[in-house]
């Protein structure tokens, strides 16, 4: 693998401002003539796309559980490619991993792809303990490569000269340090930040990389990712797929949660994908098969209902056999109808059940996944890894097909069907981690 620059945006905890300060350090390399490879740690979606708009090419998910091994290399090699920078954007805390350890964490992913970590330290009201902080952080885990701290929501010169003060004891540069600004904050809602689509994203961007060109080194910052240790295999090489298939895969504003690696290893196995609308456009008369992601389907559901013609079209090519992956709020999609505050919203009736949106999170974690039953996209018995969140949940619905466990192992209770031409649940899939590189396994099968 060839040489690169790159390194890793780190947190003591979630909300410190990573997505804001990766974003606005992709923008500002940008700028510099840099083509810079965005990666996100963890199964997270809406992160990605900020990533992806900072650095004008596409964000690949970096998870040590769905992609464990040399899937992880495989996912990193994917997303370097033709890129001089890496930037990654880690996940919570830099330790908080699965089950109270540091399993799938941004320090897992730092230390499997040898990667230069630079702690991002909210440090609104500290002063002294920030280097205590920074202290435990370093001392936690000595094998890691700290490379620096970029203190964020300094409140003046006089706050700024204390922290640095502090934090030289620890021998660890202090690589920028951003004032308090209302600009660096972002909009959320039930399932995270608000999507980048939706936010007039350009200036906002530009802001952020004038406050990184004017706030932090980016000369040291690019002296640190010089010593990154990138290992492993390459992307993988081209295969002539067993056949070439048509693949419709939604997306807008309601559905858009894919992971990009899954869309390569669709076109790596044949397909052409087909991108459409839900909301907007006729379904693909040409497609043999469909993608359906999750997103926010509640957000549109008084859209969606209305295309009436639209559902009646698509729930008769589905009982033709049209096969289909549906994920999340894709599967919620295909049931009988969409439930919020009581009212609710037919959707297309392909599936039994209606999904109930409730006020708290009904499901949240990795989830691995067994096959009991045959399908267009895997054979009896396959094992493949994905991650649920949720804040529905399917009245009168049940779970077919499929056998569900967490990361510990433990059977969980979910809903979702897999029989025929049909993979529909509340799991998000990635296909990174399959055994089989050219997925899916029944794309040589006549849909």
């Amino acid at each position: 693998m060839n040489r690169y620059w790159a390194f890793l945006i780190a947190a003591p905890w979630s909300g410190a401002g990573k997505t804001v300060l990766a974003s606005g350090l992709i923008r500002a390399l940008v700028r510099r003539g840099l083509s810079v490879a965005p990666f996100k740690v963890g199964p997270d979606y809406i992160d990605p796309a900020y990533l992806e708009a900072a650095a004008g090419r596409p964000c690949y998910n970096l998870d040590s559980f769905l992609c464990p091994g040399e899937a992880l290399r495989r996912s990193f090699a994917r997303g370097l490619q033709g890129a001089e920078v890496a930037v990654v954007e880690g996940v919570m805390g830099l330790y908080d991993g699965i089950g109270g350890t540091t399993r799938a964490s941004t320090a897992e992913v730092a230390r499997l792809l040898g990667l230069p970590v630079i702690i991002l330290l909210p440090v609104k009201g500290l002063s002294t303990t920030a280097a205590a902080l920074v202290r435990g952080l370093a001392e936690y885990d000595p094998g890691l490569d700290l490379a620096g701290v970029i203190l964020n929501g300094v409140g003046g010169s006089q706050h700024e000269g204390s922290l640095r003060r502090a934090l030289e004891v620890e021998g660890i540069p202090v690589l920028g340090a951003l004032p308090q600004r209302e600009d660096f904050k972002l909009p959320s809602r039930h399932l995270g930040l608000v999507q980048a689509r939706e936010l007039s994203l350009s200036e906002r961007l530009e802001a952020w990389a004038e406050a990184v060109e004017k706030y932090v080194d980016l000369e040291g910052i690019l002296s640190a990712a010089a010593r990154a240790q990138l290992s492993g295999e390459g992307p993988p090489s081209p295969k002539s797929p067993q056949r070439r298939f048509r693949l419709a895969v939604a997306r807008d504003e309601a559905f858009s949660f894919y992971y990009r690696e899954n869309l390569d290893i669709f076109t790596e196995a044949g397909a052409e994908i087909l991108y459409f609308s839900p909301l907007r456009d006729p379904f693909p008369e040409e497609a043999e098969a469909l993608y359906l992601g999750g997103g926010y389907p509640e957000l549109y559901a008084e859209r969606l209902a209305a295309r009436k013609n639209f559902r009646k079209d698509l729930r008769k090519r589905l009982r033709e056999g049209l096969p289909v992956l549906a994920e999340c709020g894709g599967f919620m999609f295909l049931l009988e109808a969409l439930e919020m505050e009581g009212r609710r919203y037919p959707m297309v009736g392909f599936l039994p059940g209606v999904a109930r949106l409730e006020r708290s999170l009904q499901a949240l974690g990795y989830r691995e996944v067994r096959f009991r039953e045959s399908s267009f996209w895997f054979p009896a018995g396959a094992l493949a890894r994905g991650h649920e969140f949720r804040y529905s949940r399917v009245l009168n619905g049940g779970l077919y097909g499929l056998e569900v466990r967490n990361a510990q192992g433990e059977e969980v209770p979910t809903f979702g069907v897999c029989k025929g031409s049909v993979l529909a649940s509340y799991i998000h899939f990635h296909f990174g981690g399959s055994p089989r590189a050219d997925f899916p396994l029944g794309a040589g099968r006549s849909p």
